[in-house]
């Protein structure tokens, strides 16, 4: 066989594999694997839907926005409480195994949003206007700008602590610093009808 016979059947029985799609560096089975093997559902629930008392829902939230959290917990720059207990599980991830559990949560369907004080709700919803909320996190807290959380169906203990963190500047990220004139004058028994509306509204 000539030398240009041999290239010639290399290349044949070489193309195929050369021309198929590569597999995804992070797929969706890469981020199951992941939310399971660190535990994340001890916290967060199956799939981050049902997450224990304190801390949030994270199925369904933005992927842009898991991934900054995640990139800011593990370099230290958020570590308010209750986050400051994740640091030791994300510092161990890769920033791929961020991305791949970031998307793959924001696929994961989130639990029904609970009924809860109807009144309480409704003062929310005045507040949640008044204060301009609907610029970043869009009409009911469900339709956020690309880089902003999904507040819609959150947990309401947690949107109190995470706003009163805000308001008292505990939470002070550059991104939390811009939010905090908005909710600085709240008193607690406004940040908790604030919770309540966000609480009890959908996620999209």
């Amino acid at each position: 066989m000539t030398r240009y016979a041999l290239i010639a059947a290399a290349l044949l029985f070489t193309a195929p594999a050369a021309l198929a799609d590569p597999a995804p560096a992070n797929s969706a089975k890469d981020g199951k694997a992941l939310f399971t093997a660190k535990g994340c559902a001890a916290c967060h629930g199956e799939a981050g839907a049902r997450p224990i008392p304190g801390s949030p829902v994270i199925a369904g939230q933005n992927s842009v926005y898991l991934l900054r959290q995640m990139n800011e917990i593990a370099s230290g720059l958020r570590a308010s409480a209750p986050v400051k207990a994740m640091q030791p599980v994300i510092e161990k991830t890769s920033p791929d195994d961020r991305i791949a559990l970031a998307d793959w949560l924001a696929a994961q369907r989130s639990a029904e949003s609970l009924a809860g004080d109807r009144a309480k709700a409704d003062k929310g919803a005045e507040l949640f206007d008044e204060k301009g909320c609907i610029g970043c996190h869009g009409a009911d807290g469900a339709r956020p700008l690309a880089d902003y959380p999904v507040l819609a169906g959150q947990r309401k203990d947690y949107l109190m602590i995470q706003i009163k963190a805000i308001r008292d500047e505990i939470r002070s990220t550059r991104r939390a610093r811009m939010m905090a004139a908005n909710v600085r004058k709240l008193s607690d028994a406004e940040v908790e009808q604030l919770a309540e509306f966000l609480s009890q509204n959908k996620r999209k």
